[in-house]
């Protein structure tokens, strides 16, 4: 409890920050409200600041930093090229849209014209067109070259920096201004932040110097003994906190008013300028099931780019099945009382305080492998209390779900959607990284949830181990078989992270890894490069080009029914011939500056879904006002397809027939 004697009521105790760059940008991410949660029911003042989305709101908020952003990023000195005219056409469609962009995302209004789906993606769009070749979405061969990139960037001046970062240090520059805090701590979720993460520490180290420095989270626990030795670190942050924070930050605080010594403060690893290290301290006592629900107080978080207000939860620390040999998350879980579970009581409790404070209808079940039997023993309590809510959890094609009747219950407590992974249908492969799952159940638990209205989004995995080309056959069948009834997430290859049983035994799954300081991930299919690891090869598997071609085939190939982010859902409805048709504001027709064959056909882009769209003069015609008229049958079908894609409307103030010279031509 903090001290009356000791504690300057004038500061925070806590400033928590959220950096930048991640696609984490659906509702808060949970580290900040539930240490927020945990420290404000102590008695303790504390901040959040999510800034990975904060930039996004601080470009609703003044459009012309795209502008800047996008003038910065032309490659040719007239700016003709067609890379050049496709951002600042983004730029200009960003600015068109911005009361409905700003409606939507800030406040979950009406995004009139553009809709809640459409608004949602140009305001993605336009954040990356923003930080797109900055500082903030480098990717990194080693840590070496991270740590050096970071303490140029902190020692340059801000005004010299690109757009997004002075965007940056002013917020930063500004929150430590209003709050005082004795002490900061960065949440460094995904390996995408580190680089900023440690940016924002310099700076904090710059502007704040009495400030107390901690970096915690996901890859804080990953790459500790990394961490632990990079300069910027060793020269800026006070201590790293490789376990759940909430004990660690707690305790330090009460060291930080004189009412207990350093020395028993848990958790925490201390680094040369706390005066304490480095050493680490004791053990954490606190356990999952001691923790309250989440506090979302302070953080904006109605204004995240979904469709509509979701927020999140979690029912455990760690993974009740834990084998899983790629997953380092899981495999943290292994040694005896590492995985720790609420109760039902305690999660229904959680899904009550958060509905009750902010209204959502929607709840994500954030853990890395749900225990299905306890959320569904939760929802049956929190609906008992009078809370409905939808939710949607993460988890394994488990045997539970061979269970008709379960699936069903589920979807009576509100269960909307599942993601689970999928590493394909061998059960050879399945089983040698003890996955815990029958290939054989698989289908039976797709029509189970199908008939229960549950969706189920793939995150699907290349370069399973060794592979075989039936075996992939084989997987890729079942994807397509089933392609109407599933979402595809993401694609990704399988990752040797720190702390996974493949780095611990990579003979026994058939790998050579390079154990340097070099750094792979997914830089082609993931955000960021996704998950980092150590570069690995397969011993008699795919290369990794091959790897990677068999995942292309599965996009090419695979047309998912459900929403998902590699395909849009399809509705099956096709539009009867048209014959004029007027494009969306969003599409444009590109430039002849920018298209050397506009004498022979109109090029049209789709700047929201990042599509183009050839029509040859000879069957289309387009007006000074931009209105596309069908000359040939053919053409009518072509602009049919275009309604069927959403790139513009049917005008039936111009619906007459192609010419009737012109009908022969189809």
């Amino acid at each position: 409890m903090p001290s009356s004697q000791s504690t300057d009521r004038t500061r925070t105790d806590v400033l928590l920050i959220f950096p930048p760059q991640t696609e984490a940008r659906f509702f808060p991410y949970l580290s900040l409200p539930y240490l927020t949660g945990h420290l404000r029911r102590g008695g303790r003042r504390v901040h959040q600041a999510d800034l990975n989305i904060a930039v996004l709101h601080e470009l609703l908020r003044c459009p012309a930093l795209l502008d800047d952003a996008v003038r910065a990023q032309d490659t040719s000195d007239d700016g003709t090229a067609v890379s050049d005219w496709y951002r600042r056409a983004v730029a200009d469609v960003f600015a068109a849209h911005i009361g409905e962009l700003r409606a939507h995302v800030l406040h979950k209004e009406p995004a009139g014209e553009l809709g809640p789906d459409r608004a949602v993606r140009l305001a993605t769009l336009a954040l990356e067109l923003l930080v797109r070749d900055t500082f903030l979405v480098r990717t990194w061969e080693d840590l070496g070259r991270l740590d050096d990139a970071v303490r140029r960037a902190a020692d340059r001046p801000p005004a010299a920096s690109d757009v997004p970062l002075v965007s940056l240090h002013r917020l930063v520059t500004e929150l430590l201004g209003r709050h005082r805090p004795r002490v900061v701590g960065l949440s460094v979720a995904f390996f995408s932040q580190l680089a900023p993460a440690l940016l924002i520490a310099a700076w904090v180290r710059q502007l704040a110097p009495d400030t107390q420095i901690c970096l915690g989270g996901q890859q804080v626990m990953l790459r500790h003994d990394s961490l632990v030795r990079l300069p910027v670190v060793r020269e800026t942050v006070d201590a790293l906190c490789p376990t759940a924070g909430e004990e660690p930050l707690e305790r330090w605080l009460d060291a930080l008013d004189g009412t207990v010594p350093l020395t028993a403060v848990p958790g925490m690893t201390w680094l040369p300028r706390s005066g304490a290290g480095p050493r680490t301290g004791p053990a954490v006592t606190l356990r999952f099931r001691d923790l309250g629900p989440p506090d979302f107080t302070g953080l904006p978080f109605r204004s995240y780019l979904n469709d509509a207000l979701e927020l999140a939860i979690v029912s455990c620390v760690g993974c009740y099945w834990g084998r899983c040999a790629f997953c380092s998350y899981g495999n943290r879980s292994l040694p005896q009382g590492s995985y720790q579970q609420g109760t039902a009581p305690q999660i229904a409790d959680a899904v009550e305080a958060v509905v009750r404070a902010t209204g959502t209808r929607y709840v994500s079940v954030a853990d890395e492998n749900t225990n299905l039997r306890l959320i569904l023993k939760a929802m049956r309590a929190a609906r008992a209390r009078g809370i409905r809510v939808r939710f949607g959890v993460r988890g394994r094609l488990e045997a539970a779900l061979t269970d008709p009747g379960f699936c069903h219950d589920l979807a009576a407590v509100g269960c909307a959607m599942i993601s689970v992974g999928y590493e394909g249908t061998s059960q050879r492969l399945l089983d040698r990284m003890e996955r815990g799952v029958r290939a054989a159940d698989y289908q039976r638990i797709l029509d189970n949830l199908d008939a229960a209205g549950i969706a189920v989004r793939f995150t699907v995995m290349g370069q399973v181990l060794d592979e075989t080309p039936d075996e992939f056959e084989a997987s890729l069948r079942f994807l397509v078989d089933n392609e109407r009834r599933i979402g595809i997430d993401a694609l990704e290859l399988m990752v040797a992270e720190p702390g996974s049983r493949l780095v611990g035994s990579p003979e026994e799954y058939g790998l050579a890894l390079d154990t340097s300081d070099r750094l792979a991930g997914n830089p082609e299919l993931s955000y960021l490069a996704g998950r980092v690891g150590h570069p690995l090869a397969v011993r008699g598997g795919p290369t990794r080009t091959e790897a990677l071609d068999r995942l292309v085939r599965i996009y090419d190939t695979v047309r998912p029914g459900r929403a998902s982010a590699s395909h849009p859902a399809q509705n099956g409805h096709r539009t009867p011939a048209v014959t004029a048709l007027r494009p969306h504001t969003w599409v444009r027709t590109v430039p002849a500056h920018a298209d050397d064959r506009t004498a022979d056909r109109v090029t049209l882009a789709d700047l929201v879904r990042e599509r183009f769209y050839a029509l040859s003069r000879d069957d289309v015609e387009q007006r000074a006002d931009g209105l596309l008229t069908a000359r040939t049958v053919r053409g009518s079908r072509l602009l049919a397809r275009l309604a069927d894609a959403a790139a513009g409307t049917p005008d039936p103030a111009h619906s007459a027939d192609p010419a009737p010279s012109a009908r022969s031509s189809s």
